[in-house]
């Protein structure tokens, strides 16, 4: 099969085929639909499969086609949709529907997959079709499910990383859990974990072992909902991406105990770059003139874009207090943090009288000539 990006074959699908294709049924005559899956699909005999053998299709499979199309189409999927998902599992036009696509999709609607949910979870993860029902998704789905506490935490862990369906869980599911229950994590945060961030139950037993060793010396409990957090950030990253993080803020004068209290607050902070983390500290310590105990208290610093909230809050607030207009500076290194809709009212909206062009200094559309007011 030729190769094609996904990004192309939509554009053809919408500027060529769906100008010539009915919106209601599939046209008929067995042309139409060759036309379809070989224009649309990028697909031709002798094409491989994602399986390697050679499909072949012609005049004398049209129905098998034309019923294949035509259940995906009574399931909701548009044509474009049914493009995308045979030319990403061009094997899918070798199954019998009755025998085969039928009960997989019975299956999937049957523990909550229906409509714009079962489109996204077979367009994201289309192998699933290929897999058998009895001694792969059913077996994962039940390990699932045993791992998790309801309905909900199960459609959100397989919705967030649909590859949970096809890999073999009962092992890996297994050791990951009692390793984190022996750490003394209660079972409802394993559940919350694994519904979060599926992929963290995927992580090889040593991995998992070094990252709970890790958040422990940080001074994070098992038992604290923070910890299965901590876990997401010091999975996301390998050892030496860590220290490398780590002693990025020892240089710029945090202690270890300093770098580990902030984490204990907010472990994300720790997921930005080591240059996101130089520059925020730049503006906190050197323009905001912030002293290290506040970015210690409030690390979700680090993770505020500076070119559109840090930087244009900073100049509103300079403008408010040189016209005498901010009477609490206490709460200026807060201010920062404020939602948007309360900061444009509090401290943008309410002083458009006294100054009009307030909202343009916030924007960045004229500059604010004034001193420092933190």
């Amino acid at each position: 099969m030729s190769k094609f990006s996904s990004t192309s074959l939509l554009h053809f699908i919408h500027k060529r085929f769906l100008n010539t294709i009915s919106t209601s049924t599939l046209p008929s005559p067995s042309f139409s639909t060759i036309q379809f899956l070989t224009n649309s699909c990028g697909l031709s005999s002798g094409s491989p499969t994602s399986g390697g053998r050679k499909l072949q299709f012609d005049e004398k499979h049209i129905h098998q086609y034309e019923a294949i199309i035509g259940f995906l189409k009574s399931h909701g999927f548009q044509y474009p949709q049914i493009a995308k998902l045979i030319s990403r599992r061009p094997s899918i036009l070798q199954s019998k529907v009755s025998n085969n696509l039928k009960p997989k999709f019975e299956f999937l609607q049957e523990i909550g997959f229906v409509g714009p949910l079962l489109h996204k979870l077979l367009l994201s993860t289309p192998w699933v079709l290929g897999s058998s029902l009895d001694s792969q998704l059913k077996p994962s789905f039940f390990v699932i499910k045993e791992m998790l506490e309801s309905d909900e935490q199960v459609i959100a862990a397989i919705s967030r990383f649909p590859s949970l369906l096809i890999y073999n869980l009962k092992g890996n599911f297994k050791s990951i859990s009692d390793i984190l229950a022996s750490e003394g994590v209660p079972s409802r945060n394993i559940a919350k974990m694994i519904a979060l961030n599926p992929r963290t139950s995927m992580q090889k037993a040593d991995r998992m072992i070094l990252a709970v060793k890790t958040v422990k010396e940080s001074g994070i409990e098992p038992k604290a909902p923070m910890f299965i957090y901590a876990l997401f950030v010091r999975l996301s990253m390998n050892e030496s991406t860590w220290k490398k993080k780590i002693n990025v803020l020892k240089s710029l004068g945090w202690s270890e105990n300093e770098i580990f209290s902030a984490f204990k607050k907010y472990p994300y902070y720790l997921t930005c770059s080591e240059e996101k983390l130089r520059n925020v500290a730049d503006f906190c310590f050197n323009t905001a003139k912030l002293d290290r105990e506040t970015l210690i208290t409030y690390p979700m610093f680090f993770n505020t874009s500076l070119d559109k909230r840090l930087y244009p809050r900073y100049k509103v607030l300079e403008v408010l207090k040189v016209k005498n207009l901010l009477k609490n500076t206490k709460i200026a290194r807060v201010i920062l943090l404020r939602g948007e809709k309360e900061f444009m009212e509090k401290y943008v909206v309410k002083h458009l009288d006294e100054i009009p062009n307030l909202m343009d200094i916030y924007r960045g559309n004229v500059a604010a000539e004034t001193k420092s007011v933190l």
